[in-house]
């Protein structure tokens, strides 16, 4: 099969299944981003024959002897393309993931289609700017000021790496090739507290190009808080790295390391967990009230609060004398509030590789907002000693304090020190949802408050 992509004629052929997206990549057109996986995002945009498509929705094959355009390609004769420009002149962008996508789709637009850039951006989503600065990019509005030798203080100058950006050469966590790299997926929890019983691996095992499976049997017994803060006292110790209880609906339960996602995918998909069901609990109040089920009762310093009513620390204070405010207001509010869940829904998902290299020392390439609190988390988890462990980022896709647990590293770390060979692991769209994390949902009720 053959394929023109950016001036070049390439005789190769996609797997089975592989959209176009997967396949650029593969071919080492990292400019081309995964996103959402459904055609909602546009961090994929590249085009065909000219024309803006999302690639994720394209098969590979669809592609054969059309012509290609990514964002490496937009200006062949490497001057920036005049959208490229536009977009680093009014710093179009913020963490720059969806950068790409946005300008494939922006330099196609005729003067009219200026005119109504909301219909014509419906396909492309940014979540760090706010729309405005891209806005002034597509319509031409210069906010950049030149760097002037002491006249720099106060001044709007553009971002160091901003050329990389809009040309798709800046370098984020997976935009990398590492020689026999394994992949992992996850087999998460359908319940929302469960024990499990039993879990069957053979058929998994059995299934070609799986490597290895783990389960909570395989993992360091080491409780330890996915949250990272520099203050440890802010969160309990309640996580281990798999566990025979569940306690959320999507909590990871096996992992499956395969030599594609593919393979792993379909190993995932053969194993089989005898569960336990369990009493839940869905509400704070009712989780607090005597006879609740206890959610964790693991011991040692998992709670500082009273583990029996679920209260892992109570926090009293006041500013005053309340009662004398009571007393003079002329009226007294008391209300319930509550606040939904809030995802923050990072273009680029939770994404980790690790590997062993020459020195013997264990590399984390991941997308965190805290990597020298992860290398802490994994030091103490793998009793690791600091000099042989280096975790780092390269261009970070998003994160709004989203990216400030270890979800993906810990599991990923295993995985590489299990079976020697570098392991990649890239959470879906669907995993952020159900096995991320988001700003939690508040609820109680309000103390009286003088008005």
């Amino acid at each position: 099969m053959s394929y023109h992509v950016n001036g070049r004629t390439f005789s190769q052929e996609p797997a089975a299944g592989h959209c176009l997206r997967t396949f650029l990549r593969e071919m080492g057109w990292f400019g081309v981003k995964k996103g959402c996986d459904a055609g909602d995002c546009g961090a994929c945009t590249v085009w065909l024959d000219g024309v803006p498509v999302h690639s994720c929705l394209i098969p590979a094959f669809r592609a054969e002897g059309r012509k290609v355009t990514t964002i490496e390609g937009l200006a062949p004769d490497g001057e920036l393309h005049p959208m490229q420009r536009a977009f680093l002149d009014a710093q179009g962008f913020q963490c720059g993931f969806c950068t790409a996508g946005m300008i494939m789709s922006a330099s196609t637009f005729t003067e009219a289609d200026r005119h109504d850039l909301p219909r014509m951006l419906k396909g492309n989503l940014c979540r760090c700017t706010g729309y405005h600065a891209i806005e002034d990019a597509i319509r031409g509005i210069r906010s950049i000021e030149e760097d002037v030798p002491g006249g720099v203080c106060g001044a709007s100058l553009g971002a160091p790496a901003g050329v990389a950006i809009v040309t798709g050469k800046a370098r984020y966590t997976l935009d990398t090739e590492i020689e026999g790299m394994l992949h992992l997926k996850l087999v998460r929890s359908p319940h929302a507290h469960a024990r499990i019983v039993a879990i069957s691996k053979d058929a998994a095992l059995a299934v070609p190009g799986v490597h290895a499976v783990f389960t909570w049997e395989d993992v360091p017994r080491r409780l330890f808080t996915t949250a990272i803060h520099d203050d440890y006292h802010c969160d309990p110790n309640d996580t281990y790295i798999l566990d025979n209880v569940v306690r959320f609906v999507g909590q990871r339960v096996v992992a499956v390391v395969a030599e594609s996602e593919a393979a792993a995918d379909e190993g995932c998909q053969q194993i089989v967990v005898e569960y336990e069901t369990l009493p839940a609990v869905f509400d704070p109040e009712e989780a607090m009230r005597v006879g609740a089920p206890v959610l964790h009762d693991k011991g040692g310093d998992s709670y500082i609060g009273r583990p029996e009513r679920n209260i892992l620390v109570e926090i009293h204070g006041g500013v005053g004398d309340v009662e004398a405010g009571f007393a003079e207001a002329e009226v007294i509010h008391e209300a319930t509030y509550a606040a939904h869940r809030v995802h923050h829904a990072q273009l680029e998902t939770h994404a980790t590789i690790t590997w062993i290299d020459e020195q013997q020392r264990l590399n984390v390439r991941t997308s965190s907002q805290s990597p020298f609190i992860a290398k802490s988390k994994l030091c103490y988890l793998f009793s690791l000693h600091p000099e042989n462990v280096r975790v780092f980022c390269e261009r970070v896709g998003g994160g709004f304090g989203g990216k400030q647990e270890v979800l993906t590293e810990d599991i990923c770390t295993l995985a590489t020190l299990k079976t020697g060979r570098p392991v990649q692991f890239e959470f879906t769209r669907e995993e952020e949802f159900i096995g991320g994390t988001s700003r939690r949902g508040n609820s109680g009720l309000g103390n009286p408050a003088p008005l």
